[in-house]
C-alpha cells in the first residue's frame, strides 16, 4: 500500500482472505510458558513463541536462526541437519 502497488480496499480484501484461511488453525501458547523460555534463555519473546509452540505440538522447529539452534538444541533444528 505505502509502495501504491495495492489500493486500500484491495489490502483489505487480502488481509480477510488470509484470516479465513488462518481461521481455527491458530494455537494459543500460555504466556507464562514463553516467558519461562525467555527467562531461561538470550532469546526474544517472539522467538520463544515459535519454540513454545514446537514443544506444544511436538515436533521440530525447523530455524535458520543460530541463536535459537544455540539455545535450544533439544527442539530446534537446522534445514541441513533436518533433512540430514
Amino acid at each position: 500500500m505505502r509502495k501504491k502497488i495495492l489500493a486500500f480496499d484491495e489490502v483489505l480484501l487480502i488481509i480477510q482472505q488470509a484470516e479465513k484461511l488462518l481461521a481455527d488453525n491458530e494455537f494459543e501458547i500460555p504466556s507464562a510458558h514463553i516467558m519461562q523460555l525467555v527467562s531461561s534463555s538470550s532469546c526474544s519473546a517472539y522467538d520463544c513463541e515459535f519454540v513454545a509452540l514446537a514443544q506444544y505440538l511436538n515436533v521440530p522447529l525447523i530455524t535458520a536462526d543460530k541463536k535459537v539452534l544455540r539455545e535450544f538444541p533439544n527442539i530446534a533444528k537446522s534445514l541441513d541437519s533436518y533433512f540430514a
